[in-house]
């Protein structure tokens, strides 16, 4: 009866050790949660926010005026293509 009394307090105080650790992981993970959800929140005020400076940047930077009538039109798909046929006779050295 003696080594059982030793092995309850032992046993005791693993558990305890052990809960803990489970309290706290559980405790982290429920704040990566909130966190996370926070994020996806902001996500897209800080991406319109970014866009809109880079398109202020872009406008008020000092390029050659096709360059800067031509980026609205980036996303055109005629555009790319014409982009696409033309980046080949750039890279040669030639006029498009």
């Amino acid at each position: 009866m003696k080594n059982a009394w030793k092995g309850l307090i032992v046993g005791a105080l693993t558990g305890m050790v052990g809960g803990s650790v489970m309290d706290m992981a559980s405790g982290a993970r429920r704040k990566t949660a909130e966190l996370a959800h926070d994020v996806i929140d902001g996500a897209p005020a800080v991406a319109k926010a970014a866009t809109h400076k880079a398109a202020t940047m872009l406008h008020d930077a000092d390029v050659p005026a096709r360059g800067r009538d031509a980026a609205p039109g980036v996303g055109d798909p005629e555009v790319a293509k014409k982009a696409k046929r033309a980046t080949p006779q750039v890279a040669a050295g030639s006029e498009p």
